[in-house]
């Protein structure tokens, strides 16, 4: 039989675990609703940035929109990066870019197959980044419409097919360089160093002269010399070419073979980036615009709106 000082201290007992439980009850329900909270301040800042990245999509388009489709080139307003400032409590900065200063992958095969001077091209800029230069043709195969395998290094849905998980070839145009990691020989190191210098665009485009870096103007012109190049870029820093034919007369040597096809002085696509940090909050936008073919400074096509994980 329990005695009364027994009972008092069973009592005392029960009535800390009450407490302990309680202020454990508490503490959990508090937590729970700090982190809710949280989460719903980190929803509304993450809103708020979004709509601040698509604004600064917008502020792109109208720069693009102003101006002169006529000639492009990097001493104009589009090419000066938007250094970092205040805009409704967060920081915003943003960039525009021209996308036909790079080789566009997409060029490398059409409808009727391979374009052997893209493909030497590619495979010249291959080597210039230190990848192998068959490198280029698995990617002519991941583009092309049939199933016939590219000598010799080509691969179509008979090696997709063999990896685990299986997949097969695109057989279409490259939407995003990344997915140049899935192509035979690629991975994602191989995309980073080529990203400086190749693009994934939806149409046959020109290379810009007066925006490709060295490396790209010496993959479509082999007989270009580094010091060459370098010759080029300050020229063109100094005065932009206005044509084609500036160009090439400005070239040491001439071309063994018309260049038109694959050079201009003049750009379609454009790649604004805007980067917004609001409280706890980073968010990026990427967007490609493509600019109205006509002589007109007509408001620019927004192509594709990708958000960026930062």
């Amino acid at each position: 039989m329990i005695g009364p000082r027994s009972q008092r201290g069973v009592a005392v007992v029960v009535a800390v675990l009450v407490v302990a439980l309680a202020t454990s009850t508490a503490a959990y329900i508090l937590w729970h609703q700090s982190l809710w909270l949280r989460q719903v301040e980190n929803i509304t800042a993450r809103a708020q940035a979004d709509a601040l990245a698509r604004a600064a999509a917008a502020w792109a388009a109208a720069i693009l929109a102003e101006d002169d489709p006529a000639i492009d080139h990097l001493g104009e307003a589009w090419a000066r990066r938007m250094p970092p400032f205040a805009a409704e409590h967060a920081e915003l900065a943003g960039s525009i870019t021209d996308e036909q200063a790079k080789f566009n992958v997409n060029n490398l095969a059409g409808e009727g197959g391979a374009n052997p001077r893209e493909l030497l091209a590619f495979q010249r800029l291959l080597g210039a980044v230190g990848l192998p230069a068959a490198l280029a043709e698995s990617v002519v195969d991941w583009l092309d419409a049939d199933d016939a395998v590219t000598p010799a290094n080509g691969a179509e849905d008979q090696h997709y097919l063999a990896l685990d998980p299986p997949y097969r070839a695109a057989n279409r145009r490259i939407a995003d360089l990344a997915e140049l990691a899935r192509v035979k020989g690629f991975d994602a190191r191989a995309v980073a160093r080529l990203e400086p210098f190749v693009t994934a665009l939806p149409a046959e485009t020109t290379v810009n002269v007066n925006t490709a870096p060295p490396a790209v103007l010496r993959a479509l012109l082999p007989g270009l010399g580094p010091e060459d190049a370098t010759r080029i870029i300050e020229r063109r820093r100094q005065r932009p070419f206005a044509s084609r034919d500036e160009f090439v007369r400005a070239l040491p040597a001439r071309p063994a073979a018309s260049i038109d096809t694959q050079i201009d002085v003049r750009s379609r696509f454009f790649r604004a980036e805007a980067t917004v940090r609001l409280g706890r909050v980073t968010t990026g936008y990427r967007a490609l615009f493509e600019r109205p073919e006509r002589d007109d400074r007509g408001l620019p096509t927004l192509v594709a709106l990708t958000h960026v994980a930062i």
